[in-house]
């Protein structure tokens, strides 16, 4: 065992942060030691590094010999991302919960930008920039309008520091006292329709929502006048592997994101579920569509490839959410008949 290192020192009035870290597959080794050792140079120390293992006893012994300076836990919830999040919140002994993902790196002022966003008490939570680092070259017709699609800050989003609807859960940091009272990520679907794992380990959007969305809307469903901020500056790169930079890849989310919007709907009502998706709808999206067929008339092919990109991004975007919500509501009208 390494000795334990000495805490950072503090600036008055400065919370204490714990950082939780979910992991499930051993397939993602180096990706994981990258972004603990990300961790390990925060100029902003954290308070401490959790790490949560999904379901997996030969990664979690793997992790806890590999980097006994981190607090290696196994999952003690369903399945899944967002029952190894709260898993986490269990644990975590900080007054503020910072998220990153195994396969993301953090800048080493990552924590650093993130705490002033935590001096106003109405600020309940913060997210900050996901920079893609594609392990090989960037597909030219990917629009930056669909990087949520591979977990990364996307066009549409407030380009200085400002409120938003929910940060993307690769980079976020939330008060922990306001987590446990909302309890924490919602674990499940429909009983009809469960969470299910891909064979490498992806949960599939059906019978579940868009977690991080989802909790943003519930905080402030509940306290009106809770704000969530985006601080561009805390930055984490995110890995984007040559599957996620794949048509079909790029198509399946879409779909897979519509389904979840549409649970996520249910869950919350569509007003607060699609707000802003209405305006990257109405407003983002076709001035980037104006953009791309611009430069293809200017004679760059790729403006048109971008262009198509998005439009069919919208539709099997669409195609999920009314396939979801059709099959919802047969399902109900099945319950209400018997």
């Amino acid at each position: 065992m390494t000795p334990a290192r000495p805490r950072p020192e503090r600036r008055p009035g400065a919370a204490d942060t714990s950082v939780v870290v979910c992991t499930y597959d051993e397939g993602r080794w180096q990706d994981l030691a990258a972004c603990l050792g990300s961790l390990e140079e925060q100029t902003r120390r954290p308070l401490e590094t959790i790490v949560v293992v999904d379901h997996s006893p030969v990664l979690l012994e793997r992790v806890r010999k590999a980097f006994p300076g981190v607090r290696a836990i196994v999952n003690g919830r369903p399945r899944g991302l967002a029952g190894a999040r709260n898993s986490g919140i269990e644990a975590a002994q900080g007054e503020i919960v910072a998220f990153i993902d195994d396969d993301a790196r953090a800048e080493p002022d990552w924590l650093e930008n993130l705490q002033p966003c935590f001096e106003d008490p109405a600020n309940v939570g913060a997210g900050g920039a996901l920079i893609p680092s594609w392990n090989g070259r960037k597909p030219s017709w990917f629009p930056l309008e669909f990087y949520w699609v591979i977990g990364c800050s996307y066009t549409g989003l407030p380009k200085t520091a400002g409120p938003i609807r929910n940060p993307i859960g690769a980079n976020m940091a939330i008060r922990t006292e306001r987590l446990r009272e909302i309890g924490g990520f919602r674990e499940g679907g429909d009983e009809d329709a469960p969470r299910e794992l891909r064979s490498r380990g992806m949960v599939r959007a059906a019978g579940n929502v868009p977690d991080d969305t989802d909790l943003a809307i519930r905080v402030n469903q509940r306290w009106p006048d809770a704000v969530w901020l985006y601080q561009p500056q805390a930055r984490v790169h995110h890995t984007v592997t040559a599957e996620r930079a794949s048509l079909r890849y790029f198509l399946r989310r879409c779909h897979e994101e519509g389904v979840g919007k549409a649970n996520l709907s249910r869950y919350i009502g569509s007003t607060d579920g699609l707000r802003s998706e209405r305006r990257h709808l109405s407003v983002v999206l076709p001035r980037s569509v104006a953009r791309g067929l611009r430069d293809l008339v200017r004679g760059d092919p790729k403006g048109g490839l971008r262009t198509a990109a998005i439009v069919l991004g919208v539709l099997w975007s669409a195609t999920g959410f009314l396939t979801a919500t059709i099959i919802s509501g047969f399902r109900h009208a099945n319950g209400a008949r018997r």
